[in-house]
């Protein structure tokens, strides 16, 4: 017997009601693990590990490794429906002319554009209101992938010379600026390139969610614009 430490998020939240747990197992690897969870919170859940929910799979992460099917004692082990979509700020908002300037003064002789990508909270979506933006992060993984999206950016494009991802995780209004997307190079291709490409990234392979609170409901927005019903 072995404890592990439980991570869900999004929709997979809303059927154990629960953000984490530490769990006692006799399990050796993920699939053995499933099976026991959908023991303890229903056949619904199985499904969605092993089957996904509208064409929408979900990651499991051993230690933050998708690799890793194997658990042993203190292991930590998410569940992460994808993304919706540097640095994570965490309770409160960024001052959006400050970190452009910031950056800009971080400029070498050689640098000679600034692209600038800015995402901020719509107001109406499929004709209804939005009331609210909740997000939230697996934080420690999200880190670590905006540094990774960092580097590969940097060696895929010569020409970019800086690049930095800001992202609020927070409660936000309508009109409220959530992202923030920069990057410096030595002329303006490479860093409009790297620009719209961290932006998919950052949508599609770190761990932040959004839960969209509309006038007709809530909705767990998933692998970029994919809006699952809260339960």
């Amino acid at each position: 017997m072995k404890k592990v430490k439980l991570l869900y998020f999004a929709f997979i939240k809303d059927i154990t009601h629960k953000s984490n747990e530490v769990l006692e197992t006799e399990c050796e690897d993920v699939d053995c693990l499933i099976e026991q969870l959908g023991k303890m919170y229903g056949n619904e859940l199985v499904n969605f590990l092993k089957n996904g929910i509208n064409g929408i799979k979900v990651s499991i992460l051993v230690n933050g490794s998708a690799s890793t099917k194997n658990i042993k004692e203190g292991d930590e082990v998410a569940l992460l429906p994808p993304p919706s979509g540097g640095d994570l700020i965490i309770g409160k908002r960024f001052d959006l002319l400050e970190e452009i300037r910031k950056f800009r003064e971080k400029a070498p002789p050689e640098a000679g554009s600034l692209v600038v990508y800015v995402g901020f909270v719509k107001g109406i979506v499929d004709n209804h209101k939005v009331l609210e933006l909740r997000y939230e992060a697996y934080e420690e993984y999200t880190r670590k992938r905006f540094l990774e999206i960092k580097e590969e950016m940097k060696r895929k494009y010569s020409d970019l010379i800086d690049l930095e991802i800001i992202h609020v995780i927070e409660s936000m209004k309508p009109g409220e600026n959530v992202l923030l997307i920069m990057a410096l190079g030595k002329g303006r291709k490479d860093a409009i390139d790297a620009v719209k490409e961290t932006l998919e990234l950052v949508k599609h392979s770190t761990g932040i969610w959004k839960l969209e609170i509309r006038d007709d409901g809530e909705y767990w927005v998933v692998a970029g614009n994919t809006r699952v019903k809260k339960q």
